[in-house]
Protein backbone atom coordinates (compact mmCIF):
# COMPACT_ATOMS: atom_id res chain seq x y z
CA UNK A 1 0.00 0.00 0.00
CA UNK A 2 0.94 3.79 -0.43
CA UNK A 3 2.05 5.99 2.20
CA UNK A 4 -1.14 8.49 3.26
CA UNK A 5 -0.32 11.83 3.93
CA UNK A 6 -2.09 14.79 5.60
CA UNK A 7 -1.70 18.39 4.74
CA UNK A 8 -3.19 21.17 6.46
CA UNK A 9 -5.80 22.94 4.61
CA UNK A 10 -4.60 26.83 6.06
CA UNK A 11 -1.43 25.25 4.29
CA UNK A 12 -2.31 23.99 0.97
CA UNK A 13 -3.83 27.03 -0.64
CA UNK A 14 -3.78 26.37 -4.43
CA UNK A 15 -2.83 22.74 -4.31
CA UNK A 16 -6.08 21.77 -6.14
CA UNK A 17 -6.06 24.59 -8.47
CA UNK A 18 -2.62 23.77 -9.43
CA UNK A 19 -2.37 20.27 -9.46
CA UNK A 20 0.16 19.89 -6.69
CA UNK A 21 1.43 19.20 -3.22
CA UNK A 22 4.42 21.17 -1.80
CA UNK A 23 6.19 20.47 1.21
CA UNK A 24 5.84 23.17 4.27
CA UNK A 25 7.84 26.15 5.09
CA UNK A 26 9.37 27.10 8.14
CA UNK A 27 8.73 30.97 9.27
CA UNK A 28 12.03 31.44 7.73
CA UNK A 29 11.00 30.41 4.29
CA UNK A 30 12.89 27.46 3.72
CA UNK A 31 11.09 24.15 2.84
CA UNK A 32 10.30 22.16 6.26
CA UNK A 33 11.40 18.94 5.60
CA UNK A 34 12.41 17.40 9.45
CA UNK A 35 8.98 16.42 10.04
CA UNK A 36 8.48 14.00 7.13
CA UNK A 37 9.21 10.52 7.82
CA UNK A 38 9.82 9.26 4.94
CA UNK A 39 9.73 10.97 1.38
CA UNK A 40 6.46 11.41 -0.84
CA UNK A 41 6.75 9.33 -3.56
CA UNK A 42 4.88 8.45 -6.84
CA UNK A 43 1.39 6.59 -6.08
CA UNK A 44 1.48 7.96 -2.48
CA UNK A 45 -1.83 9.63 -1.34
CA UNK A 46 -2.05 12.57 -0.13
CA UNK A 47 -5.17 14.27 1.53
CA UNK A 48 -6.02 17.91 2.65
CA UNK A 49 -7.48 18.33 6.09
CA UNK A 50 -8.40 20.25 8.90
CA UNK A 51 -9.15 19.24 12.37
CA UNK A 52 -9.08 19.30 15.83
CA UNK A 53 -6.79 17.65 17.85
CA UNK A 54 -8.62 15.34 19.58
CA UNK A 55 -12.38 16.02 18.46
CA UNK A 56 -12.42 15.53 14.36
CA UNK A 57 -10.82 15.61 10.86
CA UNK A 58 -12.29 16.95 8.13
CA UNK A 59 -11.19 15.70 4.67
CA UNK A 60 -11.32 18.01 2.09
CA UNK A 61 -9.29 16.35 -1.18
CA UNK A 62 -7.65 12.96 -2.16
CA UNK A 63 -5.18 13.08 -4.29
CA UNK A 64 -2.64 10.52 -5.65
CA UNK A 65 1.24 11.78 -6.35
CA UNK A 66 1.98 11.52 -10.43
CA UNK A 67 5.83 11.83 -9.86
CA UNK A 68 8.92 11.02 -7.62
CA UNK A 69 10.22 14.47 -9.11
CA UNK A 70 9.75 17.55 -7.42
CA UNK A 71 9.51 21.21 -8.98
CA UNK A 72 10.00 24.59 -7.47
CA UNK A 73 7.18 26.84 -7.61
CA UNK A 74 5.49 29.74 -5.87
CA UNK A 75 4.58 27.47 -3.36
CA UNK A 76 7.93 25.97 -2.59
CA UNK A 77 8.89 22.64 -3.34
CA UNK A 78 5.83 20.74 -5.02
CA UNK A 79 5.21 17.45 -6.56
CA UNK A 80 2.53 16.70 -9.14
CA UNK A 81 -0.51 15.38 -7.49
CA UNK A 82 -3.88 14.09 -9.39
CA UNK A 83 -7.16 15.49 -7.05
CA UNK A 84 -9.57 12.47 -7.46
CA UNK A 85 -11.92 13.90 -4.74
CA UNK A 86 -12.95 16.81 -3.31
CA UNK A 87 -15.71 17.97 -0.76
CA UNK A 88 -16.05 17.80 3.17
CA UNK A 89 -15.93 14.26 4.99
CA UNK A 90 -15.79 14.62 8.60
CA UNK A 91 -14.17 11.98 10.93
CA UNK A 92 -14.79 11.69 14.57
CA UNK A 93 -15.30 9.44 17.35
CA UNK A 94 -11.69 7.61 16.85
CA UNK A 95 -10.47 4.92 19.20
CA UNK A 96 -7.24 6.70 19.15
CA UNK A 97 -6.06 10.56 19.44
CA UNK A 98 -5.32 11.85 16.49
CA UNK A 99 -2.12 13.57 18.11
CA UNK A 100 -0.15 14.24 14.39
CA UNK A 101 -3.15 16.07 12.84
CA UNK A 102 -2.25 19.43 13.60
CA UNK A 103 1.00 19.31 12.24
CA UNK A 104 1.15 20.93 8.80
CA UNK A 105 2.78 17.58 7.32
CA UNK A 106 2.03 14.52 8.73
CA UNK A 107 2.23 10.57 7.40
CA UNK A 108 -1.53 8.79 8.33
CA UNK A 109 -0.74 5.59 10.38
CA UNK A 110 -4.42 5.26 11.84
CA UNK A 111 -6.05 2.68 10.41
CA UNK A 112 -9.27 4.08 10.53
CA UNK A 113 -8.05 7.17 8.98
CA UNK A 114 -6.48 5.14 6.24
CA UNK A 115 -9.76 3.01 5.41
CA UNK A 116 -12.11 6.45 5.25
CA UNK A 117 -9.13 7.95 3.08
CA UNK A 118 -9.03 4.65 0.77
CA UNK A 119 -12.97 4.35 0.73
CA UNK A 120 -13.00 8.04 -1.02
CA UNK A 121 -10.68 6.96 -4.12
CA UNK A 122 -12.31 5.64 -7.09
CA UNK A 123 -12.23 2.16 -7.87
CA UNK A 124 -8.87 2.43 -10.43
CA UNK A 125 -6.89 3.44 -7.75
CA UNK A 126 -7.91 0.92 -5.05
CA UNK A 127 -6.15 -2.75 -4.92
CA UNK A 128 -7.68 -5.69 -5.83
CA UNK A 129 -9.49 -7.39 -2.56
CA UNK A 130 -7.93 -10.95 -3.13
CA UNK A 131 -5.58 -12.16 -1.16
Amino acid sequence: MSAIFGFEERNAQGFIDKNIVCYPRSPDGKSDLHSIVSAIKNEDIVFIKHCTPGYSLHIKAVGVVLSDYSTESDLGVCLPVEWVWRGEKVLDNFDEVLSLCGNALYEEHNVMVQREIIDLLPEKYKSPQEW
